[in-house]
C-alpha cells in the first residue's frame, strides 16, 4: 500500500499542475488598460463599433497572469516548463460584439526559454518523492522517466485507470517537449474566452466558461 501511495503522488502532481494553469487561463476578472494612439490603437468595424485590438487584449492577459496572486501555482508551472525566459503567447482568434461588451476567443501557447528536455527533467523531478529521488543513481531525465514508468507498471495491478492516465501523460508530454528548442512555441490550451466590457479605466474582462476549451501540452 505504501508503494501505491507513491505511485499516486506522481499523478497527483500532474493534476495539480494542470488545474493551476487551467484556472489561470480562465482567470476570473482583469482590467485591460486602454492603449494610446499608434500601433496599439483599437480598431473599428464597418458598423462603427470600436473594438479592443489584439495588442490590448494580449497585454492585459499577460499583466493579469503576472500580477494575480491566484496564479502563483500556474506561474511556477510555466517557469518549470518554459524556463526563466519562457513566456505565454496569446493568439486572439475572434472578438465578437455582444450588446455592450465583447467576447474575446483565444488560444495560449508557451514560448520556450530552454530546451524541452530540460523542461521534462524539471517537471518529472517534482513528480518523484524526494526520498525516492535520493535513491536514484542519477538525477537525470532518463532516471526520473524510468522511475515513473516503473510506478505506472506497479499501479496497473491496483488501479489500471490511474496507471493508464500516468502513462498517457508521460507519452503526451514527451511528444510535446522532448525535441522543443528555445524560442519554439508549444501549444498549451485552445478555445479560451473572456467577456470584455468598457470601463472608466480602460477595459474590464470576466472569464467565460467555454465548453470548447482543449488542453494540449499539459498534464492529462
Amino acid at each position: 500500500m505504501r508503494f501505491h501511495h507513491r505511485s499516486s503522488f506522481a499523478l497527483s502532481s500532474l493534476r495539480v499542475a494542470r488545474t493551476a494553469l487551467l484556472a489561470a487561463g480562465l482567470s476570473s476578472a482583469l482590467v485591460l488598460t486602454a492603449c494610446k494612439d499608434g500601433a496599439g490603437t483599437a480598431g473599428s468595424s464597418a458598423s462603427g463599433i470600436r473594438f479592443p485590438d489584439d495588442a490590448q487584449i494580449t497585454q492585459a492577459l499577460q499583466a493579469n497572469f503576472g500580477e494575480d496572486p491566484n496564479n502563483a501555482k500556474a506561474r511556477e508551472l510555466i517557469q518549470v516548463l518554459g524556463g526563466e525566459k519562457g513566456q505565454l503567447d496569446y493568439k486572439i482568434r475572434r472578438v465578437i460584439w455582444r450588446q455592450g461588451a465583447f467576447e474575446a476567443q483565444y488560444d495560449v501557447s508557451l514560448k520556450m526559454g530552454q530546451p524541452g528536455a530540460v523542461s521534462l527533467q524539471k517537471l518529472y523531478a517534482t513528480m518523484v518523492p524526494k526520498d525516492e529521488a535520493a535513491k536514484l543513481p542519477e538525477q537525470t531525465l532518463q532516471a526520473y522517466e524510468d522511475w515513473l514508468k516503473g510506478n505506472a507498471a506497479t499501479l496497473e495491478k491496483s488501479n489500471p485507470q490511474q496507471a493508464q492516465a500516468l502513462r498517457a501523460s508521460l507519452e503526451s508530454l514527451g511528444k510535446c517537449y522532448r525535441e522543443a528548442k528555445p524560442d519554439d512555441r508549444v501549444a498549451l490550451m485552445n478555445g479560451l474566452g473572456a467577456l470584455i466590457s468598457p470601463a472608466r479605466e480602460g477595459w474590464y474582462a470576466d472569464r467565460l466558461q467555454s465548453p470548447s476549451v482543449e488542453l494540449r501540452c499539459l498534464p492529462l
